[in-house]
C-alpha cells in the first residue's frame, strides 16, 4: 500500500501542504542512476503531489514540504531534495507544454471540421429540399443531422472537458515549479 501522510497548514489565505513519504524509494525513483538533484520522482510521488495540489485551490498553495523519516537521507542529500522536486516538475512541464500545443492545434482542426459540416448541412437542406420527398429525404436529413450533432458534440466535449483538464494540469505543474519547496524529516 502506498500511504503518504498529508498535513495541510492554512496561513491566512495561503496553504502549505506537507507530504510525509514512508521511504526514499517511495519519493525518489530508485531506478534512476543519476544522483540528487537530477534524480526523478517516482510516478506515484509525482501524481500524488499533483492530486493534492489540485484538491486545494492551486492559486492559494504557497508551498509544499516533502518529508521522509529521520535518517533516510544524508544532510547533503536532504538539502538537494527541494531542487530535485522542482527540476522534476520543470522537466515534466516541457512535456505538458508540447501536449498543450498539440491539443490546441487539434482543437482548431475540430472546430474547422465542425464548421465545414455545419456548412454542408445548410447547403444540403437548401439545395436538395425540393428534389427529394418522403423516405429518402427523411433518411438523408437524419444522416446529416446525426453527423453534425456528433461532430459538434465531440468538439464541445473536447474543448470543455479534455482541454480544460489538460490546462488545469499544466497550471498545477507550472505552480509546482514556482512555489516554495522544502524538505522536512519526521
Amino acid at each position: 500500500m502506498q500511504e503518504v501522510r498529508v498535513i495541510t497548514n492554512e496561513m491566512d489565505l495561503e496553504t502549505e501542504i506537507e507530504f510525509h513519504f514512508k521511504s526514499k524509494d517511495q519519493l525518489l525513483d530508485a531506478g534512476d542512476p543519476y544522483p540528487l538533484p537530477e534524480q526523478e520522482l517516482t510516478e506515484f510521488a509525482e501524481s500524488f503531489i499533483v492530486r493534492y495540489v489540485d484538491g486545494h485551490d492551486p492559486r492559494r498553495v504557497a508551498g509544499i514540504a516533502v518529508g521522509l523519516p529521520r535518517g533516510s537521507l544524508s544532510p547533503e542529500e536532504a538539502s538537494l531534495v527541494p531542487e530535485a522536486v522542482r527540476r522534476h516538475y520543470t522537466f515534466r512541464l516541457r512535456d505538458l507544454e508540447n501536449d498543450r500545443k498539440m491539443s490546441h492545434r487539434e482543437g482548431k482542426i475540430r472546430i474547422l471540421i465542425a464548421a465545414i459540416n455545419a456548412g454542408i448541412a445548410v447547403l444540403f437542406f437548401y439545395v436538395f429540399i425540393g428534389y427529394f420527398r418522403g423516405f429518402v429525404m427523411t433518411m438523408l436529413a437524419g444522416l446529416v443531422t446525426i453527423l453534425n450533432w456528433v461532430t459538434i458534440w465531440d468538439t464541445y466535449e473536447y474543448i470543455v472537458y479534455d482541454y480544460r483538464r489538460e490546462l488545469q494540469k499544466y497550471l498545477i505543474y507550472r505552480k509546482l515549479t514556482e512555489i516554495d519547496i522544502r524538505f522536512v524529516e519526521w
